[in-house]
């Protein structure tokens, strides 16, 4: 067994760092600020290879796999926690579609996303409903050669500025209820569908959106799979994504420690700097050594997906501990600061910020819990 990043790994990852060094650390303030989507950085990445790096080279990616990607995740919020993460969800259509979705549609939309053209979006949760994804009232029906899709949708990271929308919604009354929904590409510029910017505690530079659609049509071609078969293809999808929030979490946990480690080893408190104070050394070995095991869980997480023996439970501890990991971090590194980690003049309190919800999305901690538990009394997987 050996734990060391291969040769290849390394030049990417050192790569990507020095890019993240050079286009988004420098701007991780002026963007939380301004609350915009940083379209330069995102069409910069994309050019070098670090959007959808997984994405076979046939449809514009660079071929990589999850570990890959999980390392690239990592370095871009590492250096800044809201662009970082901006930029590394402009693939959150794609898997589905990669793996379910016809070659037309693959050829047509996947391109863009990973070029730096458009970003994608996936639309899962609902006003009424977020973890009990069977629950959602969005609903779709046919209407000669196409679908007819109505409902509300919420919390939709790129919900207003996607080329496309992969859309959950209920295409059979069916009982128990998930095995009657079904997944669909909606292009976000056809008559009906309407997306207003939320306003949130953090991660300011997303696109977070509610999504309404009032009679929106798309042709029957742009079903995603299987008719019904949605709800199992998303539960496919989040052992990938799951992987990725980790990562990215796992990132920006890394970022408030290294920054946390620095201010501790200058700053000077009772004639001697703060690391060798006890109670400052120990919170710095705590974080350490979380972020070392979260480190081993998304790897292995990754590598898992890559051999093609993906673990659904893995997958949520990867996710579960990583996001955990990283509101407990980003929470010492405020401390450890003191008043200036109050202060928007240091980065600390806005990865506080942004790392605060990764505990909710894509599966609250709760829900991650119930899936481990579940898989380890069998009766999932």
């Amino acid at each position: 067994m050996n734990f060391e990043l291969s040769e290849d790994y390394k030049i990417l990852q050192e790569a990507v760092r020095d890019f993240a060094e050079k286009e988004i650390k420098p701007y991780g303030r002026e963007y939380d600020e301004k609350e915009e989507y940083p379209w330069d950085i995102y069409r910069k990445a994309a050019k070098l290879g670090y959007i959808g790096a997984s994405v076979p080279e046939e449809y514009g990616g660079a071929g990589m796999d999850q570990l890959a990607e999980a390392i690239i995740s990592i370095e871009l919020t590492k250096a800044d926690s809201s662009i970082g993460s901006a930029i590394d969800l402009a693939t959150l259509g794609v898997p589905m579609l990669m793996k379910y979705g016809s070659e037309e549609l693959k050829e047509k939309f996947i391109p863009g996303v990973v070029k730096g053209k458009k970003p994608s979006a996936i639309a899962i949760t609902e006003p009424d409903c977020g973890t009990d994804v069977s629950a959602i009232k969005t609903k779709a029906f046919e209407d000669g050669d196409e679908w007819v899709i109505n409902g509300s949708k919420t919390f939709i990271t790129n919900g207003s500025i996607a080329e496309y929308t992969v859309v959950l919604a209920k295409t059979a009354e069916v009982s128990p209820p998930h095995r009657g929904i079904s997944a669909f590409l909606v292009e976000t510029e056809r008559e009906g569908y309407e997306a207003r910017r939320i306003k949130k505690m953090g991660l300011n530079c997303h696109d977070t959106a509610e999504v309404v659609l009032k009679n929106v049509r798309v042709p029957k071609e742009n079903l995603i799979g299987e008719l019904n078969r949605g709800f199992y293809q998303l539960m496919d999808f989040f052992n990938e994504s799951r992987v990725k929030i980790a990562a990215l979490h796992l990132g920006m946990a890394i970022g408030a420690y290294e920054r946390a480690l620095e201010y501790a080893k200058q700053r000077k408190a009772f004639g001697k700097p703060l690391i060798e104070h006890q109670a400052i050394a120990f919170k710095l070995a705590e974080m350490f050594t979380e972020i070392e095991a979260a480190r081993l869980l998304v790897y292995k997480a990754a590598w898992l997906v890559d051999n093609g023996t993906p673990n659904p439970a893995l997958s949520s501890a990867a996710k579960l501990y990583a996001s955990e990991v990283a509101v407990r971090v980003t929470y010492e590194a405020v401390q450890i600061f003191g008043g200036y980690g109050y202060s928007k003049e240091y980065d600390v309190e806005r990865y506080y910020r942004d790392a605060r919800v990764g505990t909710i999305y894509e599966g609250t901690s709760e829900a991650q819990k119930i899936i481990i538990s579940r898989f380890l009394a069998g009766k999932l997987g």
